[in-house]
C-alpha cells in the first residue's frame, strides 16, 4: 500500500475517513466525500486556483508533469521518474511534479526556481484563509500535514536543489474583480516553512498508519474510538430514526451519550434527559426534542404559530435563491468565494388568494449579475411587502451584499430584509415536531412529509448540483441544447422551493 500526500492528511485530521479510503473507497469514502464536499468538482477548482499561478509566471520557462508520458508499469514510479528528469533539465518551474519515496508518494503544485537555483515548493489552496480563527493563528490542520508531508518527502529526494523553503498560495478575499482577472492581485503568497511538522512527528505518523490503517474495523475503532464524529465516517452508514445523532445542538454530549450506552431517544428516562439541559437547568432544543419525540409521533403548537402568522402583512412574497461560488470570481464586482445570486424564484401571494410567480436565471456566458438584480428588485416591488423564506441568514446576508455591490438598490435590499420571515423557524423552533424530520429543519426534510412534494424525482435535486450547473453555464462549459436543458430543471428546481 502507497502511503499518498491526500491519505496522510485524511489520518492526521481524521483517521475513520483514512481507514474507508484504503478498505472501502468506493463506497463509504465514497458517501463521506459527497456528504462533505456535494457536487463540488474539487479537481476543476483547484485548477482553477492553479491556472492563475501560471499566469503569475508566465515569463518562467515550465515542465508541465502532467502531460509527459510515463512508461512504467508502477504508476506512482513512473510519475516519480518523469519528475527527476524535469528537475534535471533545470527549468524555472515545475507543475504537478510527483515524488516516490520508499512507499510515501507525494504530489506537489509547483517548484518554482528562486534566486539561488534551488527550488521552492508552491503549495496552491483555493481557500480564502489557510489558518485556524485562533489568537495563534495557526495552519489548519489538514494544510499543516499537507505542507509538512510534501516537505519531508522533497528534501530527502532533490536534497541540495531543494531549498527547503515551502509557500502556500491562497485567494485573497479582499480581491474585487473589475474587468480581467489579475493574478497579482488575486493570489496571496505566504511561507510557511517554520510551520511543518518535525522529521521525528512525520515518521511517528507514517508508522502509526501503517499499522492500524492495516486492521479490521472493530480493531481500529478500538484504536480510535467514538470522538464526536459524525455518523457515516464512524460508523459507516447513516444514523437510523430515533438515533441520538439526530437531536438537534447536541454537540459534545453526543461522545458522553454514546460512552454510556445512551445511543436511541426512546432509551431516554424522564432523569436523563436532564443531561441536555442548559447549564443553568433550562430547556435546550436538544431537551425539547427528546420529550417530543417520546411524547408521540407529531405536536403541533397551533396558538405559537398562529402568533408568528399575525405578525405577516400582504402582499406576502415566498423567495429563494440560487448562487455561484467559484475561488477566481466569474462575475465583475464580486470576490473569491463570495456568493452571487444568478438565479431567483418568487411567488406573491395577495391577500383574496392571488399568487403569482416569477423567476429569473442567468445567461450563459454572463460577465455579471446586473440584470438578474434589475429584475429581482423589480419582482419584491422595492421591498413593499412581507419576505418568506427558509433560513433567513442565507438570503439577508446576499441582500446586503447586492446592496453593496449595486448601491441604487441598497434602501430596497434593507426594507426587504427588515420585513423578512423566516419560515424555517417554525421548525426549527420545534413550533411543528414531527418524528419524520429526523432532527433536521431543512425544507428538503421537513416538505415531503407535510405534503405529497419531494425532491427526488427532479433532475436537480439540490443545492450543491444546482450550483455546479449555474457555475457552468456561466463559464460556457456546455453546447445550446444542454444549456437549455440545464436551465429548465433548474428553474423547476428553485420554482419549487418557493
Amino acid at each position: 500500500m502507497k502511503l499518498t500526500k491526500s491519505l496522510f492528511v485524511e489520518f492526521v485530521t481524521d483517521p475513520h475517513v483514512a481507514w474507508w479510503h484504503v478498505h472501502d473507497k468506493d463506497g463509504v469514502y465514497a458517501d463521506i466525500m459527497k456528504s462533505t464536499y456535494g457536487e463540488m468538482d474539487g479537481l476543476a477548482v483547484g485548477k482553477a486556483a492553479e491556472e492563475q499561478v501560471c499566469r503569475l509566471f508566465a515569463w518562467k520557462n515550465m515542465v508541465n508533469v502532467e502531460k509527459i508520458q510515463r512508461k512504467h508499469p508502477d504508476w506512482y514510479q513512473g510519475f516519480h521518474n518523469v519528475t527527476i528528469e524535469a528537475v534535471n533539465q533545470s527549468p524555472d518551474m515545475i507543475y504537478q511534479p510527483a515524488f516516490l519515496y520508499d512507499n510515501l508518494f507525494a504530489k506537489c503544485d509547483f517548484l518554482v526556481k528562486n534566486e539561488q537555483w534551488t527550488y521552492d515548493i508552491l503549495e496552491v489552496k483555493a481557500k480564502n484563509n489557510v489558518r485556524k480563527k485562533t489568537k495563534s493563528a495557526e495552519l489548519l490542520d489538514e494544510l499543516e500535514a499537507d505542507v509538512s508531508f510534501q516537505h519531508f518527502i522533497v528534501k530527502n529526494i532533490l536534497k541540495e536543489k531543494y531549498s527547503g523553503k515551502i509557500f502556500l498560495v491562497y485567494m485573497n478575499k479582499e480581491y474585487v474583480r473589475h474587468g480581467e482577472i489579475n493574478p497579482a492581485e488575486l493570489l496571496m503568497r505566504e511561507e510557511v516553512t517554520s510551520e511543518v511538522k518535525k522529521d521525528e512527528a512525520i515518521v511517528n505518523i507514517i508508522a502509526s498508519m501503517t499499522k492500524s490503517l492495516k486492521l479490521e474495523r472493530e480493531e481500529f475503532k478500538a484504536l480510535y474510538p467514538y470522538d464526536n464524529d459524525d455518523h457515516l465516517t464512524f460508523f459507516g452508514k447513516e444514523a437510523a430514526k430515533g438515533s441520538i445523532w439526530n437531536i438537534p445542538q447536541i454537540r459534545n454530549k453526543k461522545k458522553e451519550l454514546y460512552e454510556v450506552g445512551k445511543l436511541l431517544i426512546d432509551h431516554f428516562t424522564e432523569d436523563e434527559r436532564g443531561v441536555l439541559l442548559s447549564v443553568s437547568g433550562e430547556e435546550t432544543r436538544a431537551s425539547k426534542y427528546v420529550s417530543l419525540w417520546q411524547q408521540g409521533e407529531q405536536w403541533i403548537d397551533k396558538p405559537g404559530i398562529q402568533e408568528k402568522f399575525d405578525a405577516l402583512h400582504y402582499p406576502i412574497f415566498f423567495y429563494d435563491y440560487e448562487t455561484i461560488s467559484w475561488p477566481v470570481p466569474l462575475l465583475e464586482g464580486t470576490s473569491p468565494w463570495q456568493q452571487c445570486v444568478v438565479q431567483y424564484s418568487v411567488h406573491r401571494m395577495d391577500e383574496d388568494g392571488t399568487i403569482s410567480h416569477k423567476e429569473a436565471i442567468v445567461a450563459a456566458g454572463a460577465k455579471d449579475n446586473q440584470t438578474i438584480v434589475d429584475q429581482l428588485v423589480q419582482d419584491l416591488e422595492w421591498g413593499a411587502g412581507t419576505y418568506v423564506v427558509w433560513f433567513k441568514w442565507f438570503e439577508n446576508t446576499r441582500n446586503d451584499e447586492m446592496g453593496v455591490q449595486y448601491p441604487q438598490y441598497a434602501e430596497a435590499f434593507a426594507k426587504i430584509n427588515e420585513n423578512t420571515f423566516d419560515l424555517m423557524e417554525i421548525f426549527s423552533e420545534q413550533l411543528y415536531f414531527h418524528r419524520a424530520f429526523n432532527g433536521s429543519s431543512s425544507i428538503k426534510k421537513v416538505l415531503p412529509v407535510l405534503t405529497d412534494i419531494s425532491y427526488d424525482g427532479l433532475a436537480v435535486p439540490h443545492g450543491s448540483l444546482a450550483a455546479e450547473l449555474l457555475a457552468g453555464i456561466v463559464q460556457g462549459k456546455y453546447d445550446l441544447e444542454l444549456t437549455n436543458k440545464h436551465m429548465q430543471n433548474l428553474l423547476e428546481y428553485c420554482k419549487q422551493d418557493t
